[in-house]
């Protein structure tokens, strides 16, 4: 939408008193401003508007944002609200998943324009793929993209061993959802997703399924909800269908190590390591992995005084993480048998 037309949509919500309408478009502006570049602005204005004092204006919206659900027994939140202060610039994705990504954020920032065609934007997407390949990371820079708070599910506390508490749990953190505008994000979704066919689980989590599939198809708030999950082969059929994009995250190939180390020692001295050797070292890491290799190869140059990584100190750094991944092995091998 022109620059003028959202200024003039903005000024008559406001003279209307609609303060759905006028939130709508400043979200859209603050959008703008972020796909600019201008991300010091975007993040002013957003303070500005998630801050607003103004008597009625955002009666949803608080510094706190509110009370936030919890479990009935434990008393435990539900949720996390966060501001995630992340950029496409710190993450390596393919230019297919790019270009999803990118596609998805457009629908949501023009969802007005495309309803006035009578098409509804894209906002339900599943990540999955290896551990430490960037599914929570992704979500937290869409969340700043976009330019709305993260309400992050923290399934340890919606699971419950009483009977319809786990169900119950869900609806609160839909209905929570309903009260504003957020990036819903599902992580480690097949600890409530799992296949309803499965011999091994029981009638109790068959129906949480349920219950998530009929919340989410009633769920039509100004929302983008994600879920992630390491395990997809695990999911129940019936999800597959109700999200608009799946993105699949793979573990990072030799070049993409590469890109990922050049980015690690970016601000810190290096001498005598060649990135395209260390990264057949450490083919089939997680982009996690790699990093972790990174920075402890960093941290052992300034505890012990060094003015800069060598080989020997990132040789180091890679023994440690490859008995840690031995060790994870072993332990998941014998969780297996």
């Amino acid at each position: 939408m022109a620059r003028g037309e959202l200024l003039r949509k903005l000024f008559q919500s406001y003279n209307r008193s609609n303060d759905k309408d006028f939130r709508a478009v400043a979200l859209e502006i603050i959008a703008e401003e972020q796909k600019k570049k201008n991300y010091q602005l975007a993040k002013d204005l957003l303070n500005l508007l998630e801050n607003s004092s103004t008597p009625n204006l955002f009666p949803r919206v608080s510094n706190n944002f509110g009370t936030l659900p919890k479990d009935r027994e434990r008393q435990t939140l539900l949720i996390d609200v966060r501001q995630p202060d992340r950029q496409f610039t710190d993450i390596i994705l393919s230019a297919e998943n790019k270009k999803i990504i990118q596609r998805t954020l457009d629908e949501f920032r023009r969802a007005e324009l495309l309803r006035t065609h009578g098409l509804i934007p894209k906002s339900k997407l599943l990540f999955c793929g290896p551990p430490g390949c960037g599914k929570t990371f992704c979500a937290e820079i869409i969340s700043r993209e976009i330019g709305l708070p993260l309400l992050y599910t923290r399934f340890d506390a919606i699971i419950s061993s009483f009977l319809g508490e786990t169900a119950a749990n869900l609806r609160k953190v839909f209905d929570y959802a309903a009260t504003g505008r957020w990036v819903v994000f599902f992580d480690e979704f097949d600890a409530i997703g799992k296949e309803r066919d499965d011999p091994h689980e029981h009638g109790e989590l068959k129906r949480v399924v349920n219950s998530f599939l009929q919340l989410l198809d009633n769920f039509h708030a100004s929302s983008l909800v994600i879920a992630a999950t390491n395990h997809e082969q695990l999911l129940d059929p019936a999800l597959w269908r109700r999200f608009d994009e799946i993105i699949y995250f793979p573990l990072p190939s030799l070049r993409e190590i590469q890109t990922l180390l050049s980015m690690k020692f970016k601000n810190y001295p290096h001498k005598a390591i060649d990135f395209r050797t260390q990264a057949s070292r450490m083919k089939g890491m997680s982009y996690a992995d790699v990093e972790r290799v990174c920075l402890d190869a960093i941290k052992i140059c300034i505890i012990e005084d060094q003015d800069h990584v060598d080989q020997k100190i990132f040789d180091e750094a890679l023994k440690r993480q490859k008995m840690r991944l031995q060790i994870t092995k072993k332990a998941l091998d014998k969780k297996i048998t």
